[in-house]
């Protein structure tokens, strides 16, 4: 069931539970204006590793403390996070089913260099939609009858949420299933196709 309008923050390869909520939206709208908020996941993803979850974070200019709008914060490249995050991802999923497919797409990402989180995250949140092919649109504007979404799962509880969408995992075998990780680990295991049934059938 597709849902009314959304209003959403921008998550940095956004968790499961985050990217069907937007699987089931027509219109979502990041407000780019709210302030910044540290330990959520606008700079920060969680995969899955041999090791069990693994948090990556995005540095921004100015640290996590500050108070300005989200379309303010600048990306800090001071330490080349970007070739850190990219080759942890390559570690953790290239002997995942789907991993040839996208691994390129995810390369190419990571060798740009916004000014800005927000474009970033945008850019990000552009490629999901492809992959998995998600109906819901950008607003620039806040959407009239609009739901706010204020997620309360975040880095410090995002594997709590009732009923956690499953697939094969990666590393499933040896630790076990590692609920609501980011979305690229289901496209990494299951594909696009697979991906969209499971979000919407969920």
């Amino acid at each position: 069931m597709i849902n009314a309008n959304i209003i959403s923050d921008l998550q940095y390869f956004g968790s499961i539970s985050y990217i069907k909520e937007l699987m089931q939206s027509d219109l979502v709208y990041f407000n780019g204006e709210q302030l910044y908020s540290k330990m959520s996941f606008k700079n920060r993803m969680i995969i899955g590793t041999a090791q069990g979850p693994l948090h990556l974070s995005i540095p921004i200019i100015g640290g996590r403390d500050q108070k300005i709008s989200m379309k303010q914060i600048k990306i800090a490249y001071h330490i080349p996070w970007m070739n850190q995050h990219y080759k942890t991802i390559v570690s953790s999923y290239k002997r995942s089913p789907f991993f040839e497919y996208y691994h390129h797409d995810i390369k190419q990402i990571y060798a740009t260099q916004p000014e800005y989180l927000h474009d970033f995250l945008i850019n990000v949140n552009e490629w999901i939609k492809k992959q998995i092919k998600g109906k819901w649109e950008i607003s620039l504007i806040e959407p009239i009858h609009s739901k706010n979404h204020s997620t309360e799962c975040l880095p410090k509880n995002y594997d709590q949420i009732q009923n956690p969408i499953v697939y094969q995992q990666v590393f499933e075998d040896k630790i076990g299933f590692m609920p609501n990780l980011c979305i690229l680990d289901m496209l990494f295991c299951c594909g696009g196709k697979q991906a969209n049934g499971l979000l919407l059938a969920s």
